[in-house]
């Protein structure tokens, strides 16, 4: 074959390919989502899950203030920990990383800084995985919420945000209603952010 018949026939694969996909790529039907209504059922049914994840969470992170703390499931059972310095300053470097295989250097780092161990990650990771979430961390914004990823891919997703105490009427008015009447869901709210 001569190499124009050989562009010719490319260019025809990726305009079929291009064809079938930009309608499914372009309108989210590839993305992951979930509603409102689908989270406020999954904390529903596991609440109890999110409750010991919180206060697992909590009890090693907020000893911590120095850094905010990402901490997310990888791919094949890797584990993501990002820990970034809530000070700016030259000196202070980001520690850790994301999608780090059990017993890396950088993951060991990490965990040593926070004071945790093998362990602790893992019950962090079965936790996350039990209430179908990729993703915990830290925040800065007002009164410090710790924010929840559910496992959803595209360009916007919904977060479940525990704040330590329950909301100002002024705040709820901002955040919307909390997710439940129980002690953990007086607490917890579902925020909508878009990438674009």
């Amino acid at each position: 074959m001569n190499k124009p018949v050989v562009i010719l026939v490319l260019i025809v694969v990726l305009c079929i390919i291009y064809y079938f996909y930009r309608g499914s790529y372009f309108t989210g039907k590839l993305d992951k989502k979930y509603t409102r209504e689908q989270l406020v059922k999954n904390f529903n049914e596991h609440e109890n899950d999110f409750t010991e994840l919180v206060m697992l969470f909590n009890t090693y992170v907020y000893k911590k203030k120095e850094y905010n703390v990402s901490f997310g499931l990888g791919n094949g059972g890797r584990i993501s920990l990002v820990l970034k310095p809530t000070v700016i300053d030259p000196a202070s470097k980001i520690i850790g990383g994301e999608d780090l295989e059990l017993g890396s250097a950088k993951l060991d780092t990490a965990l040593l800084s926070l004071g945790w161990t093998k362990d602790t990650a893992k019950k962090i990771a079965e936790k996350l995985d039990r209430i179908k979430c990729d993703w915990i961390r830290t925040t800065e914004i007002y009164a410090n919420p710790i924010e929840i990823y559910p496992n959803q891919k595209g360009w916007g997703s919904f977060t479940y945000r525990v704040f330590e105490y329950p909301l100002s009427d002024s705040l709820i008015q901002i955040h919307g209603r909390p997710i439940s009447n129980s002690d953990l869901g007086k607490r917890t709210f579902i925020d909508y952010s878009s990438a674009l």
